[in-house]
């Protein structure tokens, strides 16, 4: 049990590095959901910024995640879940905030 879930949170933790680099690193930012040109009116470069290390942030998450499951039980997939939840409300409230600007 412990294998199949390893590599699949592997899987998905290159899948998020990948795309962490893609927008942080290469500054793609036609990756980003809900990104416009036209209407973003705030500084791009902390857009990426904050994006890229937040899927970076997540990837590292999801490669421990199996571990915390094996070894803490169920309450390190509540642990998980709570930081990646208060962390895209977090996400969502600073690009909200660098967008008025």
């Amino acid at each position: 049990m412990f294998f199949g879930g390893f590599i699949t949170c592997l899987l998905v933790s290159f899948i998020l590095f990948f795309f962490s680099y893609l927008i942080w690193k290469k500054k793609e930012l036609s990756f980003i959901s809900g990104y416009n040109e036209q209407t973003f009116k705030g500084d791009k470069n902390k857009l990426v910024n904050a994006v890229g290390s937040f899927l970076m942030i997540t990837g590292v998450l999801t490669l421990i995640l199996p571990f915390a499951l094996e070894f803490i039980g169920s309450i390190g997939g509540i642990i998980f879940m709570t930081i990646i939840i208060i962390g895209i409300i977090g996400l969502v409230i600073y690009i909200n905030s660098i967008n008025k600007k």
